[in-house]
């Protein structure tokens, strides 16, 4: 008797939408020598993420293991859950414990403009304008003038109209050719990673069962997937009266899983000025092994979310946890963590030689 195909869950098309970057890296291609890390320092790792090569399937294949309800992608027999430590990680910038973005000025504000991407506040005023609902300035002006700058050998200034394209194409895109308000605000900030954050989970939850375009900083959330460790320390845990972390994006807002819903700007401002930061004192030491019961809850959550595909074998199955009778249970774990050590570290020597051939593609191009 042929056995009954498992039930799986409806797959939906995605659509990852880029817009032309060749003005883009010709610019961040005349950061050379010294002046690269200048920038790095600065503004983080901007131009990895500008000059990755965002292949959708990946992607694709992502979104269909999104669990909504739990706000992570639920696998088989693991979760993944993108973080704030992680995105500051992945960015080089680090996240500021103060109130993040949470909406755009009422007024704007030439002269702070002028001053960060050192212009003349005629210049920026003047080449002001309106797309669609936005307001902000053409990208066509933005590389012109920092063109400008680099013949002057103005680095300074050219970096820092370089970051503010990037900050409007690459990490929160909204018209075509146009740097909007809601970029220029979270470049003044200094304090991307909240908002990135909250875009991707935004545009991922929005789009859950509906399918369609998927508007976020989509190379940085690739470069997460690609990710295989990390090490992240201290963990934002809580804000405020929130028992999780709300964030605030250019879209909306929404927070790590449903515990409560940071509907209005003032309530998420405030808890924001409170944030619950814990460390491994609190969290205990990191243990790279899971735990049976952890294992056998996400099998039970698969039952109910179910699978958009096939099950797989896994690449390397876990040994069962057993406490032998005559070794030290503690003994006992780091064995077992040496082992998934030297594991990690294959893994990782495979990672790096898939980097590597990919980095060899994206020069082709």
């Amino acid at each position: 008797m042929a056995a009954v195909p498992e039930m799986k869950r409806k797959t939906c098309s995605y659509s990852f939408h880029r817009e032309p970057l060749t003005s883009l890296i010709e610019l961040s291609n005349l950061v050379t020598g010294g002046n690269q890390k200048v920038f790095v320092d600065q503004y983080g790792d901007l131009l990895t993420l500008l000059k990755m090569v965002v292949d959708p399937v990946p992607l694709q294949t992502l979104l269909q293991f999104y669990d909504p309800e739990l706000r992570c992608f639920t696998f088989q027999d693991y979760q993944l859950a993108p973080t704030l430590e992680e995105y500051s990680i992945l960015m080089n910038v680090p996240i500021r414990y103060q109130v993040p973005f949470l909406d755009v000025p009422k007024e704007v504000d030439f002269r702070v403009i002028a001053r960060a991407l050192h212009l003349s506040i005629k210049e920026v005023s003047d080449n002001w304008k309106s797309s669609g609902d936005v307001v902000g300035l053409p990208l066509k002006y933005l590389v012109r003038m920092a063109k400008e700058e680099a013949k002057k050998g103005n680095w300074e200034a050219f970096h820092a109209q370089l970051a503010i394209v990037i900050y409007g194409v690459v990490l929160f895109p909204s018209m075509p050719n146009f740097v909007d308000l809601t970029a220029v605000t979270i470049f003044l900030g200094g304090n991307p990673v909240t908002s990135l954050l909250a875009d991707t989970y935004y545009a991922i939850h929005s789009r859950h069962g509906k399918g369609g375009a998927i508007r976020c900083c989509l190379p940085l959330l690739l470069r997460r997937w690609q990710s295989y460790q990390m090490d992240v320390r201290n963990v934002i845990m809580s804000c405020g009266e929130f028992r999780n972390v709300p964030l605030v994006g250019t879209k909306g807002c929404i927070n790590y899983n449903p515990r409560s819903d940071p509907a209005r700007l003032e309530q998420v401002g405030r808890a924001w000025k409170t944030i619950g930061v814990k460390d491994g004192a609190v969290l205990g030491k990191k243990f790279a092994v899971a735990m049976p019961d952890y294992i056998g809850w996400v099998r039970n959550r698969v039952e109910t979310l179910l699978l958009p595909y096939d099950r797989m074998e896994p690449l390397q199955k876990q040994p069962p946890l057993i406490l032998a009778e005559n070794v030290p249970a503690e003994q006992y774990k780091q064995a077992l963590m040496e082992n998934r050590r030297l594991k990690e570290k294959e893994q990782d020597t495979q990672m790096e030689l898939y980097k590597a051939k990919a980095d060899k593609l994206n020069l082709a191009h």
